[in-house]
């Protein structure tokens, strides 16, 4: 069978769809779209003759497509009925729940990635994202006396909030925040978590698994305080690193906070009194939620599970 992904540029899944297929023997074909590039109608519109060249050419069994852009969708409608629908399409909506629904039935299986993305999208089953890492063992070795945040650095974060909510538990309570990665801003915002009293561990790039897990088991949280919506990578490493989190960001990962007991869910109203429950909380309540996160993760987010959710739509295309 020959398989087509048709995906944006940096995706965090198509990677996995891709050796999920071609582990089962078929031959994938990769069609990348640069979202910064289509976004005038006249980029479109040639964007769309390379696509119906492309897939004139490949004639796919299978056309596995992110929704991140509609007038993919509407293409795809169109080479289905020119086909006379010998071609099974695969929808996955991603976090977007702005899609059309109109697209959306032409599809033979819907896939999206959130519980919250589902409520949205009528028919769609759960994929959840996958970083394709295993846990390593852990040893965490944990201060009573000082409190140790975590930070995987990306262009999201919310610094101010972050500054915010250090400046309150370090009232309280010694603190150390310990940054991974780089990213714009991040020597001022290096300073301005200093002005409020939090020392800092620059450990400059992201380095290995290894190497972080050894950051994750010095540390009490790791802060995922973001301008974002979703599971994003920065998500599923705090997941995979086994360390509880400080979240901002709401649907799914909200709701693994309060069922899963996994960190603390924070928002402009609440950080004060997180802040100050942290600070008083015992080595015990943050080594449980370290053995909660260990068990999200495998319960959801390997890349068996991934693997093993796509399995379930075979017998459906």
């Amino acid at each position: 069978m020959l398989v087509t992904i048709i995906s944006a540029e940096h995706s965090l899944r198509s990677k996995w769809v891709r050796e999920y297929f071609a582990s089962k023997g078929d031959e994938v074909k990769v069609i990348l779209v640069d979202k910064s590039s289509v976004h005038s109608f006249f980029a479109r519109i040639d964007f769309s003759k390379q696509l119906r060249k492309s897939l004139d050419a490949l004639n796919p069994n299978l056309i596995y497509c992110e929704t991140t852009i509609d007038f993919l969708m509407r293409e795809l409608k169109v080479y289905k009925n020119k086909n006379n629908n010998n071609v099974k399409l695969i929808f996955d909506v991603c976090d977007d729940f702005n899609v059309d629904q109109k697209y959306l039935n032409q599809a033979d299986h819907l896939f999206c990635a959130s519980e919250s993305c589902r409520g949205h999208i009528h028919g769609a089953q759960v994929l959840y994202p996958t970083n394709g890492q295993s846990c390593l063992n852990t040893s965490p070795e944990l201060s009573k006396e000082e409190l140790f945040f975590c930070l995987i650095g990306n262009k999201n974060i919310d610094m101010n909030f972050c500054v915010s909510f250090l400046r309150e538990c370090s009232i309280l309570k010694k603190c150390t925040l310990h940054i991974l990665g780089d990213w714009k801003l991040k020597e001022s915002f290096i300073q301005n978590v200093l002005n409020v009293g939090v020392n800092v561990v620059d450990h400059k790039g992201i380095g290995s698994q290894s190497t972080r897990q050894e950051v994750y088991d010095q540390c009490h949280y790791g802060l995922n305080i973001m301008d974002f919506e979703g599971i994003n990578s920065e998500s599923l490493e705090y997941m995979c690193g086994q360390i509880p989190i400080i979240n901002s960001i709401e649907g799914d990962l909200s709701q693994f906070c309060k069922l899963w007991d996994i960190g603390k869910n924070i928002d402009a109203q609440n950080y004060k009194i997180v802040a100050s429950n942290i600070c008083a909380e015992s080595l015990d309540v943050q080594l449980n939620r370290r053995l909660h996160m260990r068990n999200l993760y495998k319960t959801y987010f390997t890349k068996d599970k991934f693997f093993e959710t796509l399995d379930e739509i075979g017998g459906s295309l």
